[in-house]
């Protein structure tokens, strides 16, 4: 076995810590990279971090030697977020990433790595840079492929999209090996022609904060929480629309959504749905609180690599509704009864929902199965499954 012979780079963060972390664990990581600086238990979160954000620094017990975080890039998205209109923030973000993706690259040259784990869309130049030194490169791909984002969900090009593309299906050509978060993302890429021997599903994990208050029976209606970006592309729409029908068959729930809005049409209707109500933002731990607290999770994307609020989820006890294209739902399969999957539209998400809330007993039925789902997939698990993976892919 090479000793400390895998770099890991990210521009953002994203699960490249816990990777990193797993790779430390068995004594392989040589560094990691990301633009979202991490710190070790005891250690102070940057300097020039603003308050805000240092509350929010993941703690990973990776050595401050073994890590770069490079304060330029962070700098560049937030004042590029402040400035940007919507339809070109997405390109913004992707130059900012290229950016960064060149920067490892010229790094790469002195550290001479065996391996490297790069993460889609900031993978070109640090591959390239990569096999000119005989290193073997890791594709970390949090999406499906593409052309598969195209069918399941056409989001409008943008002047970059080209660009975005090409430099994707070079990262592809170019990896060694590539790490998907499902078998579903997995099978996107096998449809769209790379040879399935390529390919390694890594399912994610969670594990919640201490004290995080335990689900207890209640009196009233049963609960439902939507926990993310709220978007047509992650179905917040199809939410609004089954749960009007329903209240309109008379039947009763409390529904509440967290997180930003990206489209204002669904804060529209949010508002008008009725028993539902809307939370921008909120602490990781008090997310966790509202998901253990909840009846079930509502994620029936229409397009979605996985799905990282299911294992959030189910890791405290709570059951999901996850959809046909939601990743996640191999979390579902792989401990059945811990949830439902459905098909992302109204009528089959209609109908599944007004059988739980007519027999709100099948709900607490649920909750053994998807706490064992969430202890199978915790971050200790993934490190291990990850570790074990990229050790024998080093030897």
């Amino acid at each position: 076995m090479t000793m400390k012979s895998i770099l890991v780079t990210h521009p953002g963060l994203q699960h490249s810590h816990q990777l990193a972390l797993a790779l430390h664990e068995r004594s392989l990581l040589q560094s990691f990279w990301s633009g979202v600086p991490v710190a070790a238990q005891g250690e102070p979160p940057p300097w020039w971090l603003p308050g805000k954000y240092r509350q929010k620094v993941r703690h990973v017990d990776i050595p401050a030697a073994l890590r770069r975080h490079p304060a330029r890039f962070q700098v560049a998205l937030r004042v590029a977020g402040s400035m940007s209109h919507s339809r070109t923030s997405s390109d913004t973000t992707h130059r900012i990433f290229h950016w960064f993706d060149a920067w490892a690259a010229r790094h790469i040259l002195r550290f001479k790595p065996k391996v490297v784990v790069a993460y889609e869309n900031a993978a070109y130049h640090t591959f390239k840079a990569a096999k000119a030194i005989g290193a073997r490169c890791v594709l970390d791909a949090a999406a499906f492929h593409h052309r598969t984002l195209i069918e399941l969900y056409a989001d409008p090009n943008t002047p970059y999209t080209p660009e975005i593309n090409r430099r994707k299906d070079e990262e592809v050509e170019m990896a060694d090996l590539i790490l998907t978060c499902s078998p579903l993302a997995a099978e996107s890429y096998v449809r769209n022609g790379v040879a399935r021997d390529k390919l390694r599903p890594l399912l994610l994990g969670a594990e919640p904060p201490a004290q995080v208050p335990t689900w207890q029976p209640h009196q009233g209606s049963p609960r439902f929480v939507y926990a993310g970006t709220l978007s047509r592309r992650k179905s917040a729409d199809l939410i609004t629309d089954a749960f009007q029908r329903l209240h309109a068959e008379g039947l009763s729930y409390d529904l509440e959504f967290m997180g930003g809005i990206s489209e204002p049409s669904l804060g529209d209707a949010i508002a008008a749905t009725p028993n539902a109500r809307h939370r921008p933002h909120a602490p990781q731990k008090e997310l966790y609180a509202v998901l253990a607290q909840a009846d079930c999770l509502l994620l029936p994307s229409r397009s979605e690599s996985f799905g990282m609020v299911v294992a959030e989820a189910m890791a405290c006890g709570t059951p999901a509704i996850v959809s046909t294209n939601t990743g996640a739902k191999a979390l579902v399969e792989a401990n059945p009864g811990s949830g439902w999957i459905v098909e992302p539209n109204v009528d089959a998400l209609c109908a599944t929902v007004r059988q739980l809330i007519q027999n709100p007993q099948l709900l607490q039925a649920a909750r053994p199965a998807a706490m064992q789902s969430g202890q199978a997939f915790s971050w200790a698990n993934y490190r291990s499954r990850a570790g074990q993976l990229l050790e024998e892919f080093v030897q």
